[in-house]
């Protein structure tokens, strides 16, 4: 009597790896991309928050080259999106933008984020703000 696994247990074994590998990666990767988003999104509310305090001490927004890169492009945030803003109408509105850095942040769900001095966040799509 010999002790020890057939082929057939073996292969058995490695079908059951290969469906959970495939239910697993898709949704880890899903993951990932929201998590990333999520501190994308953070990162505009930080800046937000830094120009409605420069424009409650000033009554305008601050120039885009004053503000402090620390904001524009945020730690880890900036290896995944690009995060502009636009200041306009005689520093009365902005217009903050994370865009996703396609060869490592493939956000199809919501693409480009945006946000303005209103609170107005694009997309609306269910999922892309929090």
């Amino acid at each position: 009597m010999q002790a020890g696994f057939t082929l057939i247990e073996l292969m058995i074994t490695v079908a059951i790896i290969a469906i959970l590998a495939a239910i697993a990666l898709p949704s880890y990767k899903n993951y990932i991309v929201k998590s990333h988003r999520t501190e994308a999104q953070a990162a505009m509310l930080s800046l937000a928050q830094y120009l409605e305090s420069k424009y409650n001490a000033s009554f305008s927004y601050p120039a885009v080259a004053s503000i402090p890169e620390s904001l524009t492009k945020p730690g880890n945030v900036s290896d995944y999106y690009t995060i502009s803003v636009s200041i306009a109408n005689a520093s009365q509105t902005y217009t903050i933008t994370a865009a996703p850095i396609t060869s490592k942040q493939n956000d199809t769900q919501c693409g480009t984020l945006t946000l303005n001095e209103q609170g107005v966040k694009t997309p609306t799509t269910s999922g892309c703000w929090k």
